[in-house]
Formats: structure tokens, sequence, C-alpha cells
């Protein structure tokens, strides 16, 4: 039975609610994170938090990823990872900034030190530096996922996409919602003409983060390259291709006359018509 006197104590859950809302709206109006800090961890847990992040409205589910971004520990990416998808914008843009605060400080401090090192290299373009720097935190921590992204990132900016995308998948191994691994590791197929499989990555990656729009360009881009190579793979003349490497794949003119003129007519309107109709839909298909 409901109670209508509205005198009535509030309880418990409620006053939690409360408070989280307040905390939130305080921190938004003062930018003072260390009293919101202390007033969520004074009385929130991180269970009750991602319970939060699962099930309150829009300005709780706010709260709550922002609180975990400064409480949280590695049992809190999942359940950020997911928010990742959530219907909200500002719940999307708290969750991502405090996925990628846990992805980092997930480790020691002394390891947490090292890393920022690295980071520093790896974004100057120091790449060796980098590298060795990066070999000796991953040797400390084997199971730190930003620790392997960064050696990725150096054994890719100097030009060994082989091994980078190995580390990569060793980072992925230890954290599958790592979206910008997802995205170094289609970089690098790339580079060695995996089509596919960049291609696959690249739907990961998108399936984690939904608001990465480069990636879906990238993802409508290669499924275009894709579909264009599969169709002048099928027509291509033995002795058609170019020696420019840029160019191996354009059809020689004459070639392409030629065999144009000797198809029956009814095969040409064939062909049109399954490359205009059902490479467009299976590019839709795989976006």
């Amino acid at each position: 039975m409901i109670s209508t006197d509205h005198g009535a104590k509030v309880t418990s859950p409620a006053l939690k609610f409360n408070r989280l809302a307040t905390a939130y709206r305080r921190l938004l109006s003062t930018s003072d994170s260390a009293l919101f800090a202390w007033e969520v961890d004074e009385h929130y847990s991180q269970l009750t938090l991602l319970t939060l992040l699962r099930r309150g409205d829009s300005e709780t589910r706010r709260a709550a990823a922002l609180a975990l971004g400064i409480l949280g520990n590695q049992h809190a990416i999942s359940s950020l990872a997911r928010a990742l998808n959530d219907q909200d914008r500002g719940v999307r843009l708290s969750a991502d900034d405090s996925f990628r605060a846990i992805l980092l400080r997930n480790c020691a401090a002394v390891h947490h030190q090292h890393l920022l090192r690295v980071m520093h290299l790896n974004d100057g373009g120091e790449y060796e530096d980098a590298f060795s720097l990066a070999e000796e935190l991953v040797s400390f921590a084997p199971s730190f996922a930003e620790a392997h992204h960064q050696l990725a990132i150096s054994w890719h900016g100097m030009g060994n996409h082989f091994q980078a995308e190995g580390v990569y998948r060793v980072c992925l191994w230890y954290c599958r919602f790592h979206y910008p691994a997802w995205q170094g590791l289609a970089r690098c197929r790339i580079e060695l003409g995996d089509d596919a499989g960049a291609l696959m990555a690249l739907r990961r990656a998108l399936e984690i983060c939904p608001d990465l729009e480069s990636v879906r360009l990238q993802i409508r881009t290669l499924c275009r390259k894709m579909r264009r190579a599969d169709f002048e793979g099928e027509f291509l003349h033995p002795g058609a291709m170019l020696g420019n490497s840029r160019a191996k794949w354009r059809l020689n003119s004459r070639h392409t006359k030629a065999a144009v003129s000797e198809t029956p007519l009814a095969v040409r309107a064939f062909v049109l018509k399954v490359t205009s109709v059902d490479g467009a839909s299976w590019c839709r298909r795989m976006l």
C-alpha cells in the first residue's frame, strides 16, 4: 500500500538517490571534483554506482558514470563500456571519459607514471624511445592492457605492422572493450592488405562506441573499396594490369573495350543490374 502521508520518513534508497543527484548538481555549478568524490565515496559503493548506471534516470546515470571514473576500478570497465551505447549523449560522454581513465590507471602507481612517459613519447612521435620503455612496462605489468596498447603504437609508428597487429591482439585479449586498440588493429590490417579483417575490427570498434563517426566513414570507404576490387577482379584481363603499383587494379582501356564489345548485350545488362543493386545492398549489410 502506498502511503499518502507527505510527512512520512523518506526511505534510505531515496535518500541515496537525492544525495547523488545533489552532489552531481553541486559539481556542475562549482567544479569541485574533490568534494564530489568525497560525498559519493561516503555514501556509495562501486556496486551501488554500477546498479545506478544501469537502472537510474539520465541524470543519475550521468552522475554514476562520472563517479566511477573517479572511484572505480577494473571491475567497472565492462559496465562503462556498455554505457557507451546509452541513449543519452551525456551518459555516453561521461562513460567514455571514465572508461579511458580506468584503462590508464588499472595498474600500480609506479607503473602509471611509467605509462605516462611512454604515452608522452608516442604522442611526440619518438617511437624508438617509447618502444624500449613500453617493453619494460609490459615486462613489469604483463596483464596491463594499456601497456600493450602503447607498445603496439610504438611498433606501428616504426613501420612494423605485423608486430603491431600481434600486440594489439594481446591488448584486446586483456580488454576486449578497448576500442582504440580495435582501431589500431584495423589500421595495421589495412597496411598488411587484409581489408576483410580490417573491416571486422572497425565494425567491432563501432559496436563498442557508436559515436565514432570517423570509424563509420572508414567502414563505408573500405566497403566501397572491397566491392570495387571484387568487381574488377572478376573482369580483369591478364594483360591489363599496369606495372605501376598505384594503378595495379585499373583496367586497360583497350582490353576493356574489346571485352565489352565481345560480351552479349544481355550479359552486359545483367552485370550492370547485379553491380548496381546487389552490390549496393551488400554494402548496406556490411554497414
